[in-house]
C-alpha cells in the first residue's frame, strides 16, 4: 500500500467511527493536553512522515499535524476493520531537526 493509499484508508476509517484510542495515548493526550478534536484534526488534516508497512500486527504510520499552530505527531496502526491510535506526542528538539526529520 503506497503513502497515498494509506492515508485515504487512515481518513475512512476515522469517517466511519471504526478507531480506538489505547489507554496510552489517552494517557499521553492527557499528559500533553490534546483534545479529543486536537486528536481527530491532526489526523484526518495531517500527513505522514514515516510508514511501517511490515510492522505486525498491523501496518502502521508516524503522522505529522498541527494542534494551534504547532506541529504533533501521532502514531497510528492500520488493521483491516479499524485504526488504533498508539499515542501522541510533541516532536522533542533533541530528537527531530524539524517536525518532519529525525536527526
Amino acid at each position: 500500500m503506497n503513502l497515498s493509499d494509506m492515508l485515504e484508508h487512515i481518513k475512512d476509517l476515522l469517517g466511519e467511527r471504526k478507531y480506538l484510542i489505547t489507554t496510552h495515548a489517552i494517557f499521553r493526550m492527557s499528559d500533553r493536553g490534546v483534545s479529543m478534536e486536537d486528536l481527530i484534526s491532526l489526523i484526518v488534516e495531517g500527513e505522514i512522515i514515516e510508514a511501517y508497512p511490515d510492522r505486525k500486527p498491523c501496518p502502521a504510520a508516524l503522522m505529522l499535524g498541527f494542534i494551534s499552530a504547532r506541529p504533533c505527531h501521532a502514531v497510528v496502526a492500520i488493521c483491516k476493520d479499524r485504526l488504533s491510535i498508539i499515542t501522541v506526542y510533541w516532536p522533542d528538539e533533541e530528537c527531530w531537526l524539524d517536525c518532519r526529520t529525525r536527526r
